[in-house]
């Protein structure tokens, strides 16, 4: 009953998108031309009004997940299924809109270590301490984009955008372990354009993510789970999962904040884009109040780019894209304890810091297609190849020992594709490989001084496992069939199929299995 609800929400929404804007000369495909505009490859939402016409989807997949080659967030049994819808469209001659809507479901079985949704995202993770109770966790997600641009004029225009998503996982098998996100993105650009292919333009960004969570026992409540407050590279301390003064309460939430605050500054000039954004991170764990204790405080600095180049001629598109991206984190533990002078309330005192994580993340993708035979629905022919790499270097002290791991992952592809049209018929055949490959020093421990002794832990059972998965040599390989339907110069349905199968080269000595395969069905409707 509520994905029906969803679902017709969707298609409500859908409607007034298609009712407004320029008709295109003939209906074609929402992606492709997206992808293909390189004006909305630009963040900045000024870049909108750039864009004439009106092109939208609405599509429903469903994806079914099976096999052992995983990472410990995943699921060697799962399914996830998704519905959204897009547009681009021009309203009047100054005012242009970009919104989207999506919602999902995941639903994976086995699953356990990880609590928090994306543990790459923050300096600090918490992970179950027994490999025996691991259990079903559904998760449900929702977003939503608003963005509009205003010409002031020929050459000048303002744009603002509104990105929010929210979700919420729960695992169903104790310790029953709860977490709800939520994402803000909120961007305000201006953009100067002299001519039809050159533009400059300039945005502030500011987000917001809140990640709440909290444990629970609803079984037999004599046994007693422990959780590892995972400092950085799978080492850390054990905590009791009980009450609400250890790192994950079970009465209550306890938030994990990030916030953010950047640039972005754009050029586009004939065949050329190039975009660059720096961003100034600041976060917490822990509740900023006088009796509860906020565990951890951190900070870091992302930058970025992005640059394309696209070329026409004729009927033939040759597109190529450059990405970079580092990061700094680093992560402070507040030193305190509880006190509870006479006759007042329980409070938290503070006496002092301790620096305990510094990470560098750095990576890099580079891709090329060529479209061939682009006038009609789809290219006739597609053909590309894409290159990434992503290299992660972190330190972990807990005076007097330290950690230090380092870890670079490796990915290459090539695809094809093949559209056929036949009167009001398009048939679509792909094709893809893939090989991925990594290197690194899982861990590489000393202290600064001796000592009789230390409460701290290490998860080798989960760091090799992870260490495996991103650095075993695999290889994959997937084929996808799609039809569509032009009805019309506004609508065409379409159906899409594919299947993709990776593998280990080598027989796994941590991972479950050595085999990954993914099917999924798309059903969709471009307008």
């Amino acid at each position: 009953m509520r994905f029906r609800v969803i679902l017709a929400s969707l298609c409500l929404l859908a409607l007034p998108f298609a009712a407004g804007g320029q008709e295109a000369a003939e209906c074609r495909d929402f992606r492709f031309t997206a992808d293909t505009n390189p004006f909305l490859s630009l963040s900045n939402p000024a870049a909108l009004s750039a864009f004439d016409g009106h092109i939208s989807m609405v599509g429903l997949d469903f994806r079914k997940d099976n096999g052992g080659l995983i990472s410990l967030t995943e699921s060697a049994d799962s399914y996830k299924a998704v519905a959204g819808t897009e547009s681009y469209f021009r309203i009047s001659d100054r005012i242009a809109f970009h919104g989207r809507l999506a919602w999902s479901y995941f639903s994976g079985a086995g699953m356990g270590a990880q609590i928090l949704m994306d543990p790459l995202f923050n300096p600090v993770n918490f992970l179950e301490s027994d490999e025996a109770t691991t259990g079903t966790k559904n998760r449900e997600d929702y977003s939503l984009l608003g963005a509009m641009s205003y010409k002031l004029s020929n050459k000048w225009a303002l744009g603002c955008e509104m990105d929010y998503s929210s979700a919420d996982q729960t695992k169903v098998k104790d310790p029953r372990f709860s977490n709800v996100w939520m994402d803000l993105d909120l961007k305000a650009g201006a953009s100067f354009r002299p001519e039809d292919n050159v533009m400059f333009g300039a945005s502030l960004i500011y987000r917001s993510t809140l990640e709440q969570i909290r444990g629970g026992i609803y079984g037999t409540t004599d046994k007693q789970y422990f959780i590892l407050a995972d400092k950085g590279g799978f080492w850390g301390t054990l905590a009791e999962l009980s009450g609400d003064y250890d790192y994950v309460p079970v009465t209550e939430f306890r938030p994990m904040k990030n916030d953010f605050l950047g640039l972005s500054f754009q050029a586009l000039t004939g065949s050329w884009t190039n975009e660059a954004e720096v961003l100034y991170r600041m976060g917490y764990y822990g509740k900023k109040a006088s009796s509860s204790a906020t565990y951890f405080e951190f900070s870091g600095l992302r930058a970025c780019y992005r640059g394309g180049f696209q070329t026409r001629s004729g009927e033939d598109i040759h597109k190529a894209s450059l990405k970079l991206d580092y990061e700094l984190l680093g992560n402070d533990e507040n030193v305190f304890r509880y006190v509870t002078p006479s006759g007042q309330n329980t409070r938290v005192e503070y006496s002092g810091q301790n620096h305990i994580f510094d990470r560098h993340l750095a990576s890099a993708s580079l891709s090329y297609v060529w479209h061939k035979g682009v006038d009609g629905y789809l290219p006739e022919f597609s053909l590309g190849a894409s290159v990434s790499g992503q290299a992660r270097f972190q330190t972990t002290v807990l005076y007097p020992f330290y950690r230090n791991a380092d870890c670079v992952t490796l990915d290459a592809g090539v695809f094809a594709g093949r559209n056929i049209r036949k009167g009001a018929s398009v048939f679509s055949l792909g094709g893809r490989l893939g090989f991925r490959c990594g290197f690194g020093t899982p861990k590489d421990d000393g202290a600064y001084a001796t000592t009789s002794g230390s409460t701290l832990r290490s998860f080798d059972n989960y760091l090799f496992r992870q260490f495996e998965y991103d650095t075993a040599p695999a290889a994959g390989a997937g084929l996808s069939f799609a039809y569509t339907r032009i009805i019309s110069d506004k609508f065409a349905p379409y159906v899409k199929v594919s299947d993709t199968f990776s593998a280990l080269l080598a027989v796994p000595q941590y991972l479950s299995g050595r085999i990954r395969n993914v099917a999924m069905i798309t059903l969709g409707l471009s307008f």
